[in-house]
C-alpha cells in the first residue's frame, strides 16, 4: 500500500513537470496587435448605471483618448482633448 502511494506521488510529479517544462515553451502572447495588424487598444468600462466608459490608445500617435456614452440618450460624448502620451512620459530634468 506504502509503495503504492509513493508510485503514484512520483507519477503525478513527473506529469507535473512535464507540464511545467510544456508550458514554458508556448509562443508568447501577442494580446491585441496580432502581426501588427492594428494601430489600437480599446477598453470599455461600466462608469455608473446610466453611463459606460471607452478609452482608445492610439499606439502610432501614442495618444489616448477618453469617450463616454450616455445610456438614455444613446450618445457617444468625448471626456477632454485626450493625451499626449509620449509627452507625458517624458521624464523632467530638474532646472
Amino acid at each position: 500500500m506504502k509503495k503504492a502511494l509513493i508510485v503514484s506521488l512520483v507519477c503525478v510529479n513527473a506529469g507535473l513537470l512535464a507540464a511545467l517544462l510544456l508550458g514554458a515553451a508556448a509562443p508568447p502572447a501577442q494580446a491585441q496587435v496580432y502581426g501588427g495588424g492594428t494601430d489600437y487598444l480599446v477598453v470599455s468600462a461600466q462608469l455608473a448605471v446610466d453611463w459606460d466608459a471607452l478609452w482608445v490608445l492610439d499606439l502610432s500617435k501614442r495618444r489616448l483618448r477618453a469617450f463616454g456614452f450616455n445610456k438614455q440618450s444613446n450618445r457617444l460624448l468625448p471626456f477632454g482633448g485626450g493625451r499626449d502620451l509620449a509627452r507625458d512620459f517624458t521624464p523632467k530634468t530638474a532646472p
